[in-house]
Formats: structure tokens, C-alpha cells, sequence
């Protein structure tokens, strides 16, 4: 068994040199971390994986990968807009309303929550996971090609590293939030880093590979994990214990040529700040799943060397070529610099013409490369109705539409997958930091729809009437009568100057206002958790039945009079997947004569008007 080494600067450069080898994933299948992401990557913008750049500019290169992928990334695409902030409390309604006020006005716009959605929902199809970690601002990204080392049999063990490249002024930046500061186990500040930094970047250090640049970039690993003790700063070599760290690196070399390593954070982390999704199943042993552009590989690789092919065919059948039995002929005339209509002389009695060559059978190749064209559509997917195809003409109306429905199964699971990922996300990081924020207090300009806005004005015009009753009360002297008509004319005017504002308003939390109330607060992602949408057309289907049921005459609805009626409306309401005592009733039942209880007396019977003499 290998030891650790003695400090995290040799661990960190040991592990990424490490990190660039295969693992075995089972018999006969090696897999190498980051030469799936290089490749994928490679693939996808329609670059060859192996070959020089002057060879690959010379090669045909008809792209699969990319179409089928733009499909994916339509049909399984989970919006802001599918995200539903909702409260089953009735008395919690206005803390979800304020909630969901504040994370739509507010903070998706200043946490970018729309590019954190999108950038995680390709690479999970890209590369089969993503990665998103709990920072200071909201969830963050983070690329999988940033990755400097991690476990490659399972990303959700082990020490995960990152590797980034800092300007001065981004990295000056963070000082912001502690990075550099002695208190935080720094052993330089960010000043002094910045003068020790190069003028280039080390983009792979496995291979020495540099980038020239125009100003200083500073090489930073941050390192999340359980790692020993003993190299956190201030700490004893006989200290054996291991505990999960966070350590923020950098590196410059020194002027001896050695590299040397420095602090610019390192603290005790007190809880996993990643969610990781995988897009797929899991394959044992390794830490991606099968991603969308490893399942168009092989289509892609054969339909490149088809093209390749093909075009060595229409080369060599393009060529025109002549012969002739005058051995003297070539030697008189230059026949390949010859210009169009040129006239050439050859010796009497001898021949000149083209040699007719048999053409290879380009249809065949063509044929093979529009079934392997077929075969990624299939895999990724991408029917004709999902490309937005014209049906053949006679097709049916609804057959089209069965088609175009079945074949958005397979993404609508994987949508479904990802929508869970992302709802956890909500219920663990998003709405306690909203409800945070909010108790911290805030200010913002919200625009409220039409059910909102009368919600609002309602609370706001009771509250406000309720304060002008008491004033009016305490202010009247003992025994005067009040007229109620005052308070209505004070409602009624509260009302109508409230709703001249419009539907934007400022929404105000004071600090501390909200103090340890409790935010009853549910999430729902694209339907995956509730199916609200239907659950909404069962209840006003229902809604409609009872309305059906409604007497004017006795002013009541049949649908809840009638025993009978109600037992069948309750089987209505099981069958429909909703709960009868959501309605705040039970089945009715036939009412028995009750007998008086002797604890209680029997009712008396209530006494009778009498005539005056």
C-alpha cells in the first residue's frame, strides 16, 4: 500500500500525475477519466481524436454528435419556468407567496440560476454526470474538465480537486472570502502571490504542455476531502486522525527552477458541499455514466471513415487520364499544363484517348452511412416528429401526435431524473438560503399577477381597516355610537388607492421580522415530484361536477345533500387520487336518535313567546 505523503503539495501533484492513467473497468474494457472528457469534447465540436490538425483540415467530417445532441438538449431541457415553489398549510400561504416572489424577482437573476440550469443539463449529456457545489452565492457549477484529480471508480467518494487559472484581479477578488488571510491558514498573501506568478498557463501538467499569455494567470487547486490532520496548518505529525478539509493551493517556482507550494486557504469543512448527478445508470467501477456522446461514438468513428473513403473514390475516379502508343508523344506535348481547346499533334498511324475506368459503387457507401446516420438518431432518440420532420403525407393527426409522444419517453425519463437532482437542490440549499436572506431583511420590486395582486390587496386592506377600527374605538368617547357604514367607506377607499399602483409593488422584509418562523415551503420540478397540472384538471373537473348539482331553490348542491350522492362523489375524489378530508368532510352519514347523556342534560325545549294583557 502506498503511504501519504508528508504535506498536501506532494499529494495534490502525486494524484494528478495519477489521475491521467486507465483503470480496468471490468475484462476487457479500460476507461481513462480524462481522455473520455477530452474525447467527448473533441467529438462534439466535430474534431478528429487522433491525427494532426494539418491532417484532420484535410479530411471530410460530417458531424452526428452535435445534431443529436441539440436534440437532447431540447427535449430534456428543465427551465426556471418548470419550477413550482408551493405550500400544502393553508395558514403558510403567505410566506410560500413571499418565497416565491423573492426567488423569482430576485434571486435567480442575481445567482444566474437560468446558466446554472443549462450548463449542468448539457454536460450530464455531454458527459453522463455534473457536478454542483454549495458556494457562497448560490449553487455552483463545476466542470467536470476542471476536475485535477478525483476517484475514477466512483465520483462520490474520495478527495475531489479542482484546478483553476486565476487572473490577479480574480484572484485579488477573493480575498473577499478569506482567501490569502493568515487567520485561515494562509502562508502568503494574494499580493505576494501575484508577483511570483508566470506569464503563461500550465494547462496539462502530466504532460508539460504551456500556454504562452499576455498577462499573469496563477495556478489555484482547491481540494475537498477526508485528509489527515496532520497537514493542516498548526497541526502534529503524530496526529493520525483524518478529517474533511478544504484546501485552496497555489504553486510558483521558485528561482532555482523547483516548484514550490503555498496556503491560500485551509480549514475544516463541516459538510459535503457537492450534488452529483449521474445522467444514466451507474456503471460499476468507473465514475462517469454512459454519456451522449460515448453512445454516438461508434456511428461517428465508422460514418468518418466512410467520408473518408468516399472521398478517396470520387479522387481517384475524378482523375482523367489518357493513353496512347506514340512513345514520343509525352516527350512533345505537355498534356497536364494544357489549357482548355488546346490542339496537340501526334505521329500518323498511332492513338490518343481517355482511359474509361470502372467508377467503385459510391451509392453503397452512401447507403452505409445514411443507416448509421439512422442508428445515432435511434440511439439519441431523435425521431422525425422531434426533429420537426413533415410527416408523410395521409399520416393522422393523433397517430402523429402518438408518435411524437412515445418518442419523447425516453426523454422524459431522463428529464425526470434530472428534475429530482435539481429539487434536491432546492429543498437542501435554495430555499433555506431564500429563507435566510429574507430574515436577514430585504427590499424588492415584484409584479404580481391578477390572483396575487387581489391576495395582496385583500391582506393589505384588512390589516389596514382592522388599525382604523381600533384608532376609531380608542378615540370615541364611552357610549357613542359608531356607525359601521364608516368603517365600509374606509375599506372601500384603502381598496381603490391600493389597486390605483398597478400590479408592481415593492415587497419589504424588515431584519429579524421573520425570526424563527418556520418555512413550510415545497418544491416541484417540471412535475416530477406532484403533477400539478393534473392534479389541477381533476379538481376542477370535479369542481364542475358538484356546480352541476347546484339547486337555486334550496340553494344547495346535490353532489353534498344526498347520502347516496356524496358516497359517490367521495370514489370519484379516490379514483381521481385526492383525499376526501381535503375537501373538510366526511362521507355523510344517516343521523340516529341520540339519547341524553347523563353527564349531560337532556336539551330543553325553548320557551314560547307569550301574549301581553
Amino acid at each position: 500500500m502506498n503511504s501519504l505523503p508528508d504535506n498536501v503539495f506532494d499529494y495534490i501533484k502525486t494524484q494528478e500525475a495519477e489521475f491521467g492513467t486507465d483503470i480496468e473497468v471490468m475484462e476487457n474494457w479500460n476507461w481513462n477519466f480524462k481522455d473520455h472528457v477530452r474525447n467527448s469534447t473533441l467529438m462534439k465540436y466535430g474534431k478528429f481524436i487522433k491525427g494532426s490538425n494539418e491532417l484532420a483540415s484535410k479530411n471530410p467530417k460530417k458531424n452526428l454528435v452535435y445534431a443529436n445532441l441539440n436534440l437532447r438538449y431540447r427535449a430534456e431541457d428543465v427551465d426556471l419556468k418548470n419550477v413550482t415553489l408551493y405550500t400544502e398549510d393553508s395558514n403558510k400561504y403567505h410566506l410560500s407567496f413571499l418565497i416565491k416572489k423573492y426567488h423569482d424577482e430576485k434571486y435567480i437573476v442575481e445567482h444566474d440560476l437560468d446558466t446554472f440550469f443549462d450548463e449542468t443539463k448539457e454536460e450530464k449529456i455531454d458527459l453522463g454526470a455534473t457536478i454542483a457545489r454549495k458556494g457562497p452565492t448560490g449553487p455552483v457549477h463545476e466542470p467536470l474538465d476542471s476536475i485535477a484529480f478525483c476517484d475514477k471508480t466512483d465520483l462520490k467518494s474520495g478527495p475531489l480537486c479542482f484546478k483553476s487559472f486565476y487572473s490577479p484581479d480574480e484572484l485579488l477578488d477573493m480575498e473577499k472570502i478569506g482567501w490569502g488571510s493568515p487567520a485561515n491558514g494562509a502562508d502568503v498573501s494574494l499580493e505576494e502571490l501575484v508577483t511570483l506568478a508566470e506569464m503563461s498557463k500550465q494547462q496539462d501538467s502530466t504532460k508539460g504542455r504551456k500556454t504562452n499569455t499576455p498577462g499573469k494567470y496563477i495556478e489555484v487547486y482547491r481540494l475537498h476531502g477526508s485528509l489527515p490532520s496532520r497537514w493542516l496548518p498548526g497541526a502534529t505529525d503524530k496526529d493520525k486522525k483524518f478529517v474533511r478539509q478544504i484546501r485552496i493551493v497555489a504553486y510558483y517556482n521558485t528561482k532555482d527552477g523547483k516548484m514550490q507550494g503555498v496556503n491560500l486557504y485551509a480549514k475544516k469543512e463541516y459538510e459535503n458541499p457537492f450534488k452529483i448527478h449521474l445522467s444514466g445508470r451507474k456503471i460499476r467501477n468507473r465514475a462517469l455514466a454512459f454519456g451522449g456522446v460515448e453512445e454516438l461514438m461508434d456511428p461517428q468513428i465508422w460514418t468518418d471513415y466512410s467520408e473518408i473513403k468516399k472521398r478517396d473514390i470520387l479522387d481517384a475516379i475524378s482523375k482523367v487520364i489518357y493513353i496512347t502508343d506514340d512513345q514520343s508523344f509525352t516527350n512533345k506535348n505537355k498534356v497536364r499544363d494544357a489549357d482548355n481547346g488546346q490542339v496537340f499533334t501526334k505521329t500518323s498511324g498511332t492513338t490518343f484517348e481517355m482511359l474509361q475506368s470502372s467508377a467503385p459503387n459510391v451509392q453503397f457507401l452512401n447507403q452505409w452511412m445514411q443507416e448509421l446516420e439512422m442508428h445515432a438518431q435511434s440511439i439519441s432518440g431523435a425521431t422525425d416528429a422531434l426533429q420537426g420532420k413533415t410527416p408523410n403525407a395521409g399520416t393522422p393527426f393523433k397517430l402523429e401526435a402518438l408518435v411524437t409522444d412515445n418518442g419523447m419517453g425516453l426523454h422524459e425519463y431522463r428529464r425526470g431524473k434530472f428534475a429530482s437532482w435539481i429539487a434536491e437542490i432546492y429543498r437542501d440549499w435554495i430555499i433555506p438560503d431564500i429563507a435566510k436572506e429574507l430574515t436577514n431583511g430585504t427590499k424588492f420590486l415584484a409584479e404580481l399577477s391578477s390572483d396575487e395582486l387581489e391576495y395582496v390587496t385583500n391582506c393589505m386592506v384588512t390589516y389596514e381597516t382592522n388599525k382604523f377600527k381600533v384608532k376609531t374605538i380608542l378615540e370615541t368617547p364611552l357610549g357613542q355610537f359608531i356607525d359601521p357604514a364608516v368603517f365600509d367607506s374606509y375599506e372601500q377607499l384603502v381598496r381603490e388607492e391600493f389597486q390605483k399602483k398597478g400590479n408592481k409593488h415593492f415587497i419589504e422584509v424588515l431584519k429579524g421580522e421573520l425570526e424563527g418562523i418556520e418555512f413550510k415551503v415545497k418544491v416541484d420540478v417540471a412535475g416530477k415530484q406532484k403533477d400539478l397540472q393534473a392534479l389541477a384538471d381533476r379538481f376542477s373537473n370535479l369542481l364542475r361536477f358538484v356546480f352541476s348539482t347546484y339547486d337555486p331553490n334550496t340553494k344547495t348542491f346535490g353532489a353534498l345533500e344526498d347520502p347516496k350522492a356524496v358516497k359517490a362523489f367521495n370514489k370519484l375524489l379516490e379514483y381521481s387520487g385526492m383525499d376526501a378530508l381535503d375537501f373538510g368532510y366526511l362521507p355523510a352519514k344517516s343521523q340516529p336518535q341520540m339519547m341524553p347523556s347523563p353527564m349531560q342534560p337532556a336539551p330543553q325545549a325553548a320557551p314560547q313567546p307569550y301574549a301581553q294583557s
